[in-house]
């Protein structure tokens, strides 16, 4: 049923592993930040003091006086400047080497984690939190003051040509630079290949010394030079300036004194601002189940449609941004324009491009930034170990999901409230009264308003937490089984004791973490015996009884039926894995099951685990449903029974009469607080009634019956597609990259087989995922230059048979990888002397879809 209802040529989902939900309800953290900004608003209006507002603030320069002084005067700062400035070159200069001739895998060559990570994350918080240290570090400042130190020695005269700057062109060429970057970064297919990393910054260091030496060094830093205007305009907001000179000065300033201009802004500034708060902003939807759906539904090329919902989503920005000042121009009079009320407050914008960028990018600085730990050392994927460092491995748990939603709530209220005050004070400055000035901010606030509810609604798309799972304990041997333990009867499903003297070959302990069904209801113990007595109940055929059994169900659950000797319940803990946050504790209920094989594989734990595993994907109310519609003649479970018994295939979604039919049933069965004879001792009237209300709700919310503890649940369907939903619950037990080998199948390729007479040696390569940010690729790479952590990571297998001359199976089995990273398949001893073919396949991380197969023709001597 299940295979059926999602048998869909197209889907829609979004995320990985466990969500991290969020304590209370996102609307209310949305109507909060909202509120939390008007207030602010409301408060500055009402307590900011005009001589206040309109004062300058007090500058303090740390060289002035005392120590600083002194260490201004004794060339110590101009000395530590030149070592930095060289160190910053030298990095630009490794960057670009690296990219060109260096591994091409995004995570052993340091260029991308410069660039992308360190050179424009890092930088722009260090630029918002200190100062403009860009100044000091840009090496293209750097390469040109050094040529024109050379060329003024050789030859005498200045190496600019120093025409002049158009003044029409204002910041144009940055910003159109700064929109070419977010394009490269959030639609570019490849952005972190190494070799397309140098190529970019070798591009860009050519167009930078070119515009230095067309309109002379400082005249392009300061308005074509992008990344000097945007860490500079982020360091606006820093509470240091520092300058060149004789002597130097560091200025120590409040947060955002840099922000107060009395002059506006040009019209190429105010468009820059914007871009900077949009691209980061598009960043995060384009991760969304809406943009994925919007890309579906438009069915073009990604490329096209990214590149125009980029530049729309600028303009988007700036039409909105022009309507607000265009309403508070209004609400003046005096026939003010919106373009220069907008150019007026346009920088009060940059803490909000500061906060949308600290709640976007800090936890992604803060995972990926270490892996500059070990590139350090070993810089171009060569396997050096230049500081000893190149083994360290990256801490993925050092921040966790709360972390990241609180930090994001924190930077996207912080910056749109300081954002506020600055608008406010600049409105003070410029307009006469307070009654205008507050009039005038009017539009502005709502807009920030509106901002906040999109930065935060982006902000909340999946965020994941790493989780370790429970694998199951397992004992081998004459184990004798419980006299508590149960064991369905066969073709009722009843749970009866097995009485005593029952005798298993192996006992498997399950540590089952509990987690919610998609209506709400809580895993529990009954869910998870419920799935055995289904097994029995419908797998096992009854004399005169063919109204409940189903062939289908009969051959599915046929291996857990012979291999199940028991099963005990021993008990639940909700202490080891409960959490709190705040005042809310969310518990996680760990439940612990025994189960008492009759047949068991000593060698082979793993599949001894899947023989029969206490899990249930479906609540045992569900089941009960189900069995009831079938029972009744609405349905059947099978396809084959379906036509058999002319009814309907069992479908929870989209069978119109059947689902009203199924409604009436839950109301009843709320009413009368059912549950199955077999359950009562496991589930309570009260319990019982929960679970038929939760499903009652969950139908009059989603129009569909189809309730599991899956990460995904059913949120759109139609006649040729369907649309899964990110299921967001705290208790879900899988983590990150849970699902990765499905989504990233990977396959073992065989290179060479030696048969030595008793033994079949194979080497070969296995595909490794490289991936960066959101791009991957698959690389093929032989076993033995793979780094053992990462082939243990990848659990390389052979699966191999082996076939006699007339075709039949003689031998079966899998090989681990040794030491030496081949697979070793001991064949002497035996097989018998004859001829046979062996049939080879490596399976990474289990898979074995679509695989390719060595064939390896083996010829064993007979025994003399």
């Amino acid at each position: 049923m299940c295979l059926a209802l999602t048998a869909a040529t197209a889907a829609s989902a979004h995320g990985f592993g466990q969500r991290y939900d969020l304590p209370l309800p996102l609307p209310l953290y949305l109507f909060g930040a909202a509120a939390a900004v008007a207030l602010s608003f409301v408060m500055f209006g009402l307590f900011a003091r005009r001589d206040r507002a309109t004062r300058r603030t007090r500058h303090i320069d740390l060289f002035a006086t005392g120590p600083g002084a002194a260490i201004a005067r004794s060339g110590l700062v101009r000395s530590l400047a030149l070592a930095i400035r060289l160190a910053a070159l030298g990095g630009f200069t490794v960057t670009i080497v690296a990219g060109f001739v260096g591994d091409q895998n995004p995570y052993r060559n340091i260029a991308p984690t410069l660039v992308w990570i360190i050179f424009w994350v890092g930088l722009v918080h260090a630029s918002a939190l200190l100062g403009n240290i860009w100044d000091l570090l840009n090496p293209w400042r750097t390469l040109f003051a050094g040529a024109e130190r050379l060329y003024q020695l050789a030859v005498g005269g200045e190496l600019a040509r120093r025409l002049p700057y158009p003044p029409a062109l204002g910041v144009w060429p940055a910003c159109l630079l700064l929109l070419a970057f977010a394009w490269i970064e959030l639609v570019y297919p490849s952005p972190a290949v190494p070799a397309h990393v140098a190529l970019i910054v070798t591009a860009y260091t050519i167009l930078t010394l070119a515009g230095m030496f067309v309109f002379g060094r400082e005249a392009w830093l300061q308005r074509g030079e992008v990344f000097s205007i945007v860490f500079g305009t982020f360091a606006r907001f820093a509470p240091i300036r520092a300058t060149a000179g004789a002597p130097p000065k560091c200025m120590l300033r409040p947060f955002g004194a840099g922000l107060h201009d009395d002059a506006p802004v040009s019209t190429s500034m105010m468009a820059l601002v914007l871009l900077l708060l949009s691209s980061v902003l598009y960043d995060g939807l384009i991760a969304t189940p809406a943009w994925s759906g919007t890309e579906a539904m438009l069915a073009g090329d990604p490329v096209t449609i990214r590149t125009a919902g980029l530049v729309g989503f600028w303009l988007l920005f700036v039409g909105a941004y022009l309507a607000a000042c265009a309403a508070a121009a209004a609400l003046l009079g005096g026939g003010q324009s919106a373009l220069r009320f907008g150019r007026g407050f346009a920088l009060t914008l940059v803490p909000i491009a500061i906060g949308y960028h600290v709640a976007h990018y800090l936890v992604f600085l803060l995972i990926q930034g270490q892996y500059i730990v070990p590139l350090l050392s070993d810089p171009f994927g060569y396997g050096w170990d230049l500081f000893g460092t190149a083994a360290y491995r990256v801490d993925i748990a050092i921040v966790g999901a709360r972390f990241a939603w609180y930090a994001a709530l924190a930077a996207i209220v912080i910056g749109h409230v300081a954002a506020v005050y600055l608008a406010h004070a600049r409105a003070m400055r410029i307009l006469p009264g307070t009654r205008l000035a507050m009039r005038s901010q009017v539009p502005l606030t709502a807009l920030m308003v509106v901002y906040t509810f999109i930065g935060l609604s982006i902000t909340a798309e999946p965020i994941v937490t790493q989780r370790d799972s429970a694998p199951p304990a397992a004992v081998a041997g004459a184990i004798p089984v419980p006299a508590d333990a149960v064991l369905p009867e066969p073709g009722d499903g009843r749970l009866r004791p097995v009485g005593a003297e029952k005798v298993a070959a192996a006992k498997m302990t399950y540590r089952v973490l509990g987690s919610l069904f998609h209506d709400g209801s809580r895993m529990t113990i009954a869910d998870l015996l419920y799935a055995y007595m289904f097994a029995y109940r419908w797998g096992v055929r009854r004399p005169g009884d063919e109204a409940h059994y189903d062939p289908a169900i009969d051959a599915a659950t046929a291996v857990l039926r012979r291999a199940l000797a028991g099963v005990r319940a021993v008990g639940s803990d909700t202490t080891a894995r409960t959490f709190r946050v705040g005042d809310i504790s969310f518990v996680r209920e760990l439940l612990i099951v025994d189960v008492y094989l009759t047949a068991a594989a000593p060698d082979d734990p793993d599949y001894n685990a899947v023989l029969a595993p206490p899990w249930s994907t479906l609540p045992w109310h569900l089941v009960v449903l189900m069995e009831e519609a079938v029972s009744r003649g609405w349905a059947a479970f099978s396809q084959a029974e379906a036509q058999r018994r002319d009814v309907d295939w069992l479908d929870l979604v989209r069978l119109e009469p059947l689902k009203r039919k199924l409604l009436a049933l839950v109301e009843a069965f709320e009413r009368a607080a059912y549950r199955p004879d077999a359950l009562q001792s496991l589930v309570s009237a009260d319990a019982a009634r929960q679970r038929w209300s939760a499903l009652a709700a969950f139908y009059r919310d989603h129009g569909h019956f189809l309730v599991t503890n899956g990460p995904y649940q059913l949120t759109r369907w139609s006649a040729d597609s369907a649309t899964l939903g990110a299921f967001r619950d705290m208790t879900y037990p899988l983590g990150v990259g849970t699902y990765d080998a499905y989504a990233i199948p990977r396959h073992g390729h065989v290179t060479r087989a030696d048969w030595d007479g008793r033994r079949v040696t194979l080497s070969g390569d296995i595909e490794i995922v490289e991936k960066f940010q959101r791009s991957y690729r698959l690389v093929r790479m032989p076993l033995p230059s793979i780094a053992p952590v990462v082939r243990s990571r990848a659990a390389p297998s052979c699966r191999y048979t082996v076939v006699d001359d007339q075709g039949r199976v003689v031998l079966a089995g899998v090989a681990p990888l040794a030491e030496d990273a081949t697979f070793r398949i001991e064949v002497g001893g035996r097989l018998s002397g004859g001829r046979y073919t062996m049939l080879a396949v490596i399976a990474v991380n289990g898979n074995v879809t679509n695989p390719e197969i060595r064939r390896i023709p083996i010829s064993v001597a007979a025994d003399r």
